[in-house]
């Protein structure tokens, strides 16, 4: 009998609850906290798996090592204080429900010290879920060669929009290699946009009609091999794996110091435990 995986993109979820569900910015001390753990249980409630998954970014080493202007763009501008205390903010709320997740929660938080969360992913389908139905849980389209890769059994629901993503008839990976990923500071194909790209992925020969000019192909594979997730099998011995118990009487201690009294509220702390009983630690 196959079991039901839920993998929650972890860094993901937690930049999702920087915001309030009105708009802007979230503010107070904890209120990412807050945010994350109601989106959680929330998250749970609704896709009703036996084992979930929180994967996270360690540092993309390998692919630094092929470009190392790789998601150069997300840097912060260290030179404005106001930016610098914000990000710190955030890191602190993060760092806390990374801790609390670890501690009180029967969730399995994974990471490699030098690989991202995305191929995480891949190494928990690939080699430890072969035959369980997977949600992926994240807002991130690369998840899409995922798709391409075990159709049927991996769905990929975005949560902003609401709505499984749809599997594509073309070879992800590749299209996106022509188009690049500015997210990711990926450059792709000059002069190669998206509609162009799917003309060349559904016209028999035309991509390996396009890879004899080393104008394309060089662009297009420097593209595609730091797109294409990698596969861990060889590391797994450096892929780090936490999970506890369910423990709700450190979890409403920590609730009472953060002040989240909505959810210490008795008909939704007993709702919140019984979603978290039902977990495979």
């Amino acid at each position: 009998m196959s079991n039901k995986i839920l993998i929650i993109d972890g860094y993901n979820m937690i930049h999702r609850c920087r915001f309030q569900w009105g708009g802007g910015l979230a503010k107070g001390d904890n209120q990412i906290v807050y945010n994350f753990f109601r989106v959680l249980k929330s998250t749970i409630a609704e896709f009703s798996p036996d084992i979930v998954y929180f994967p996270l970014d360690g540092v993309p080493q390998a692919r630094l090592d092929q470009d190392a202007s790789y998601k150069a763009n997300r840097k912060i501008d260290e030179s404005d204080p106001e930016v610098v205390a914000y990000w710190e903010y955030f890191r602190s709320q993060k760092r806390k429900i990374i801790s609390l997740l670890k501690r009180d929660y029967p969730v399995r938080v994974v990471f490699h010290p030098n690989q991202e969360c995305d191929d995480l992913v891949n190494y928990i389908i690939k080699y430890i879920h072969t035959s369980d139905d997977i949600v992926i849980v994240s807002s991130d389209t690369d998840f899409i060669q995922i798709l391409n890769e075990f159709p049927g059994r991996v769905k990929l629901y975005n949560p902003i929009s609401k709505k499984y993503r749809q599997n594509t008839p073309y070879d992800y990976v590749a299209w996106k290699a022509m188009v690049g990923d500015k997210a990711d500071n990926i450059a792709g194909v000059k002069g190669i946009g998206k509609k162009t790209a799917e003309k060349i992925l559904t016209k028999e020969g035309a991509l390996d009609e396009r890879l004899e000019s080393d104008k394309f192909r060089e662009p297009y594979e420097k593209s595609y091999n730091l797109i294409k997730f990698i596969d861990l099998k060889s590391e797994e011995s450096d892929i780090i794996m936490s999970s506890s118990d369910l423990d709700m009487s450190n979890i409403e201690s920590e609730f009472e110091i953060m002040q989240f009294n909505s959810m210490l509220k008795e008909n939704y702390i007993s709702s919140y435990e019984e979603e978290f009983l039902k977990l495979e630690r």
